[in-house]
């Protein structure tokens, strides 16, 4: 199993990629796409859903755009069959074939996307909820899980096309929803081997101070309990830190190379606080007031050295 990135940055939900969208401004959508590109983003996320726009413009033109400067893997967001299937054959994908996002298990919701998905042997995300939402125990939303595999595989996409997403909820609503993830994904993976995981995270910290430090925390144990893809933002310097150090620590970077990699191009450094460099600051005056002054007494002897000659 791989940690898998999902740049989760060219989303039309940001006012800056809606207004890009909006103009179609191609050299800010491609810098984004580049920006994640050079955080090792292993696919990135398009969602060009723009109220008042027409997507099915939109979506293969955000696709192309950022095709133009990279081949990475992407992640189709969006809820319009019309516009996937457009986008699907609007391009030679190259074996590169996106991941469609996504189903729940709500109404005909399955039936839209999943032959979609097995037509063009895409991947695709399926979030755990049902017409009664969101279940708040393992075992209820493990059931759904076994309702979207059997929904799958009858449409004919194979397991390892389809990413679970298991949803995650604010820790302030429940105090259990770590563990339940954690026994959610330990039950997944023991009944359906091949099926993959996926998920944004960030919501886990609504509402709490230091949510950076969650959300860091947060993906090394899910991480360590099975996750596989994490929709984050990877130009984040701490979590794209925390991310080299869980794929050294799992196996996946051999001899260690990208983390020391990333060690010498100073990215697992954790950037100051300007309270910690007010400190520097001062420690580094005080340093070059000593230096000065003993400068200066070594400069006297010397001049006393000379006198006496």
């Amino acid at each position: 199993m791989a940690v898998v990135v999902i740049g989760e940055s060219l989303n039309a939900t940001i006012p800056a990629i809606c207004e890009a969208v909006k103009t179609h401004d191609a050299a800010y959508i491609q810098k984004v796409a580049l920006e994640q590109v050079a955080a090792d983003a292993d696919y990135l996320d398009l969602n060009a859903q723009v109220t008042g726009c027409d997507e099915m413009i939109d979506l293969p033109w955000m696709v192309e755009t950022v095709r133009a400067v990279t081949n990475i893997p992407m992640v189709l967001d969006s809820s319009n069959p019309p516009a996937i299937i457009k986008t699907l054959e609007s391009f030679d994908w190259g074996g590169q074939v996106p991941i469609i996002s996504s189903i729940t298990n709500e109404g005909n919701s399955p039936e839209k996307l999943l032959p979609i998905a097995a037509k063009y042997n895409t991947g695709i995300v399926a979030l755990l909820m049902d017409d009664d939402g969101i279940t708040h125990t393992a075992k209820g939303r493990f059931k759904i899980c076994e309702d979207l595999v059997r929904k799958s595989r009858d449409a004919g996409v194979p397991d390892h096309n389809l990413w679970i997403d298991p949803l995650i909820l604010p820790i302030g609503t429940d105090d259990n929803v770590g563990t339940i993830s954690f026994e959610l994904l330990q039950m997944m993976k023991q009944a359906f081997p091949n099926i993959r995981t996926y998920c944004g995270l960030s919501n886990v910290s609504f509402g709490m101070p230091h949510r950076a430090l969650m959300n860091r925390t947060y993906v090394a144990m899910l991480a360590a309990n099975g996750m596989e893809g994490f929709m984050i933002n990877p130009r984040v310097k701490e979590m794209r830190a925390m991310i080299y150090a869980i794929r050294a620590l799992m196996g996946e970077d051999e001899k260690c190379g990208k983390y020391i990699q990333a060690h010498r191009e100073g990215v697992l450094l954790t950037p100051m606080t300007d309270e910690q460099k007010a400190r520097l600051a001062e420690k580094q005056s005080q340093e070059e007031e000593k230096a000065r002054k003993k400068a200066e007494r070594e400069a006297r002897r010397a001049a006393k050295g000379e006198g006496a000659e």
